[in-house]
């Protein structure tokens, strides 16, 4: 199994108007929180595979892009395990071991100069292949895409929302950042009478940017649909 890091997860930033806000970092160092100008000696992403004790599988070895979300503490401590991402059980549960091993190695975030509870988040690309002539961005995006593909087939010309959020949800186990798929899925969780799930989708694509409604497809194909003016709503705000 080749454990492969594709990069630091999106941090959750805060628009405070004129307050100044810092995101907390990771410093690598034993009591990082006591040396504010410490400099960092590796990412996290650099720590995690280098502590991560791979789950032993007796048969299907799971691949896939884990994300999980976490606060980080004034006094540089991780609490708050939120996993926006599985790959499998055992992955989020020795993601969230090797994490609390980082315990004291974070600068915290500040917010007007005061160390602040602030959210964090991790991304690693698990890949059980051996195809070295591409990277694993590459790899994953070709194996979501026909996921992407028959879903929206599935949603729109056999109009089964069920089947589609299948397809949809297996794009986003390799590229949970991807902000169509996310938008697709919530589709059909409102669909499918899951109005939560499909805000959280929705709600989940703000925080990555945001989504322009008017100048997409998507939506366009989506006119039709129960849950276009709550889609609507959502990114109007």
């Amino acid at each position: 199994m080749m454990l492969t890091v594709i990069a630091l997860g999106q941090d959750q930033k805060s628009n405070l108007g004129e307050v100044k806000v810092t995101a907390p970092k990771f410093a690598g160092i034993e009591n990082a929180v006591e040396i504010l100008n410490g400099k960092a000696s590796e990412t996290i992403n650099v720590y995690l595979s280098k502590n991560f004790d791979f789950p032993v599988y007796s048969k299907v070895i799971p691949e896939g892009t884990e994300v999980i979300q976490f606060t980080v503490t004034p006094e540089g401590k991780l609490t708050d395990f939120v996993i926006i991402n599985s790959v499998s059980r055992e992955i989020d549960q020795e993601m969230i071991r090797v994490l609390q091993t980082t315990n004291g190695m974070w600068i915290p975030g500040l917010n007007n100069n005061l160390p602040a509870e602030m959210t964090k988040e991790v991304s690693l690309a698990f890949y059980a292949g051996n195809n070295s002539s591409k990277s694993v961005t590459q790899i994953f995006t070709e194996k979501a895409t026909p996921y992407f593909i028959n879903g929206s087939k599935i949603l729109f010309e056999k109009h089964n929302p069920k089947k589609a959020m299948k397809n949809f949800t297996r794009g986003i186990n390799y590229l949970p950042y991807d902000k169509n798929l996310l938008i697709m899925r919530g589709i059909c969780r409102f669909e499918a009478g899951d109005k939560k799930g499909a805000h959280q989708d929705w709600e989940r694509v703000k925080t990555l940017g945001g989504f322009d409604i008017e100048n997409d497809y998507l939506t366009e194909n989506a006119k039709g649909l129960k849950s276009y003016d709550e889609l609507t709503s959502v990114f109007k705000k």
